[in-house]
């Protein structure tokens, strides 16, 4: 366990987690008292639970006009609509469909174009009255924010004047996926203040933070004591965080073990294989096996697939057939498998459901291996909710041992990982440099070289520019490698410079990002493979005026620098220019496009 210095802040505050997940949520926090040494701990008492857990069903059901009628483990006094009839395309008038409508796995629509797509997924409709997946997250988060307040009022001592004591001073650890980026995060902040968790003010964003689920998790595997022996200097550790919907590869070294400091080797990995889709295969497999049996309705596919989730995911080890309960002892239907109403799954069926996970995990285990070089990985991890999975564990287990390496799975805190290890993110900050996932930067006019063959080839395109120079447009000017080890303290510089007849005041750049293999020169060479991160806005009407003379008469030139943080959790920026032999500093703005 690690022992935390004092909190050495002016006054109180609480730092409050929140792990939204695809199937199951959970929420962790810890109370700062000024001379104190923080302790995280972990709300584990919800609405609709007989017994304590530190996890809910990330569900919510509406009624008709879109307001929440429960939330989590709690369900409405109406029965639901049944998934396959009121998600169905086909229907259009909700008024003939029953008033209740549950949405579960709502996360998979904020996730960027095309991460989460399987065949095997059912589409995941809005309800009536919801225009947008950001107000589901919004009534999720209220819901959470809600139950926090009334869990430290009620387990704490004087609860209500300790809550009463935070007022505003209340910082938000929101974790995500390793493979969402600042789009989603944007997402996730707007959800957090159309639940009013902060106001909509440059104050209140900032209390908003993210944390990735691989990094939180690592996190909470260090805080909690559980690598202790792990901890040396030169040591190389792999996190492999198997959740509901993806599941986060993270690879790590400690570059100090007192205070603990970690480097990240090599980009985190993000696969859309956690365990929903481990059922997603069962219940399509059950749909088609028993089309032509009495038992192949809706009703008794999803009363199997219920059963196969509570039991059979967790426990089968691959050694054995198993007998999934779904209905009454009088049910039976031999030609189709079931018996004593009970379906008999054999031993390779159920393989077959979980093997594409662990093909694409142990995947993505080898290329990150290959990415840290020279870091030889000989410890693994297993955490998160998928972790509980017998066969996963076997199956990994089997391939890594086979060469050489130790993988472990924590007895707890597997499936509040993420939530504990998001606060620990905050109090902790462990990590003190990140792997670039991809290539990044700007679309420019490139200076034309006559010996230069590829300029030569592109010779029709030239425009003139203001100044009188050749220029080819759709070149790209590289920020930041793929593959860059990059410090929290470190910033990327990009040099601009703007031509305009009267001097420009406001100036809007995007930055791109690349996800190809290649050391990319031009935009229009693998167009597909270019996206726009953001775009980045500032005031420039400080930046000196520099009046210049042209083939086209005068003009004025600003010459300045996009200055961005990539080290962090979240993309900052800024930007600076010269005056009068000085570097001088002003603000930019990040602008994501959501879609």
């Amino acid at each position: 366990m690690i022992h935390r210095k004092p909190f050495h802040g002016p006054k109180r505050r609480l730092v409050l987690s929140m792990d939204l997940g695809t199937t199951f949520s959970g929420m962790s926090y810890a109370v700062l008292d000024p001379g104190k040494a923080p302790e995280i701990k972990t709300v584990n008492r919800y609405p609709g639970q007989e017994a304590g857990d530190a996890k809910i069903p990330t569900v919510v059901w509406y009624d008709s006009n879109g307001q929440v009628l429960a939330v989590g483990a709690e369900e409405p006094s109406e029965p639901p609509v049944e998934d396959p009839e009121w998600q169905d395309d086909a229907v259009d008038e909700w008024e003939d469909v029953p008033k209740v409508f549950k949405v579960e796995w709502f996360k998979l629509l904020l996730g960027p174009k095309g991460m989460h797509t399987d065949p095997a997924i059912p589409s995941i409709k809005l309800p009536p009255g919801k225009q947008d997946v950001l107000e589901v997250y919004a009534d999720f988060y209220r819901y959470m924010y809600g139950h926090a307040r009334t869990y430290i009022e009620q387990t704490h001592a004087n609860g209500d004047l300790l809550w009463e004591s935070f007022g505003e001073d209340i910082d938000f650890i929101l974790s995500h996926p390793n493979g969402w980026e600042g789009a989603q995060q944007s997402a996730m902040r707007r959800a957090a203040i159309k639940a009013e968790l902060v106001p909509d003010t440059l104050d209140g964003r900032e209390r908003v933070k993210f944390v990735t689920e691989g990094e939180a998790s690592f996190h909470c595997c260090i805080s909690s004591g559980m690598i202790s022996e792990s901890v040396e200097i030169g040591k190389n550790v792999m996190i492999v965080d198997a959740g509901g919907g993806t599941v986060d590869i993270s690879t790590y070294t400690f570059t100090k073990s007192t205070p603990i400091a970690i480097d990240e080797i090599a980009a985190s990995g993000c696969i859309f294989q956690g365990s929903v889709l481990v059922s997603s295969r069962a219940s399509a497999y059950l749909r088609q096996s028993l089309a032509s049996s009495r038992f192949g309705s809706e009703s008794h596919i999803q009363a199997i697939t219920t059963e196969f989730d509570k039991t059979t995911k967790k426990r089968f080890k691959g050694t054995g057939d198993s007998w999934v309960k779904f209905g009454q002892p009088s049910d039976r239907d031999l030609e189709f498998g079931i018996r004593n109403g009970q379906k008999k799954l054999t031993v390779d069926e159920i393989a077959s459901f979980f093997d594409p996970a662990i093909r694409d995990i142990m995947h993505e285990i080898e290329a990150q291996q290959r990415a840290a070089k020279n870091h030889v990985i000989s410890t693994f991890f297993l955490v998160g909710g998928f972790a509980a999975s017998e066969y996963l564990y076997t199956k990994l287990r089997g391939q890594l041992e086979a060469h050489g390496s130790q993988i472990f799975r924590p007895d707890s805190h597997t499936n509040k990982a993420v939530a504990e290890g998001a606060v620990s993110f905050h109090l902790d900050h462990y990590v003190s440099s990140r792997v670039a996932r991809f290539v990044y930067g700007v679309e420019c006019r490139k200076l034309f070289v006559s010996h230069d063959r590829d300029h030569r080839s592109r010779f029709a395109t030239k425009e003139i520019a203001e100044d009188g120079t050749v220029r080819l447009p759709k070149g790209f000017s590289i920020i930041l490698p793929k593959g860059t080890q990059v410090s929290e303290t470190e910033e990327f510089e990009r040099s601009f410079y703007q031509s305009s007849r009267t001097g420009l005041y406001w100036i809007e750049s995007t930055i791109l990002c690349y996800k190809g293999r290649r050391t990319p020169s031009w935009t229009d060479e693998e167009p597909g493979l270019f996206s726009a991160l953001c775009t980045v806005s500032a005031d420039v009407s400080q930046v000196p005026k520099i009046r210049l003379k042209g083939p086209s008469g005068r003009y004025f030139r600003q010459d300045y620098e996009i200055v961005l943080s990539f080290g962090l959790t979240e993309l900052k920026a800024r930007i600076s220019w010269m005056e009068n032999g000085v570097k001088k500093f002003g603000p930019a703005s990040i602008v994501y496009d959501e879609n």
